[in-house]
């Protein structure tokens, strides 16, 4: 959509040639710019013979191992959208106070 959008996808990250790390979230956005992400969970992809099997990961596996710090979703994609409404609030007080 052009407008706006929303949808479930994932980033990567290769911890060896067999083992990639996987994190699935869920967006909703404006004009591709201004995004609410919601992280839904971090897995393990291991590369079999036939092919990538994932298995998710529990929260302490995550906390433990440090993979917060390895793959995230930034805090601009994250909360922009909220930034962006919080900016027009702002502006709407703005001219509402300085308009009497």
């Amino acid at each position: 959509m052009i407008f706006f959008g929303w949808g479930r996808n994932s980033k990567t990250h290769e911890l060896s040639p067999h083992h990639v790390l996987v994190l699935t979230y869920a967006y909703f956005h404006v004009f591709w710019l201004f995004r609410i992400t919601v992280p839904q969970g971090y897995g393990l992809a291991t590369l079999s013979e036939y092919g990538w099997a994932t298995r998710p990961m529990t929260p302490l596996e995550v906390d433990n191992g440090g993979y917060k710090e390895l793959l995230s979703v930034s805090w601009w994609w994250r909360w922009g959208l909220l930034v962006g409404l919080a900016g027009v609030v702002l502006l709407v007080i703005a001219s509402s106070l300085t308009g009497n």
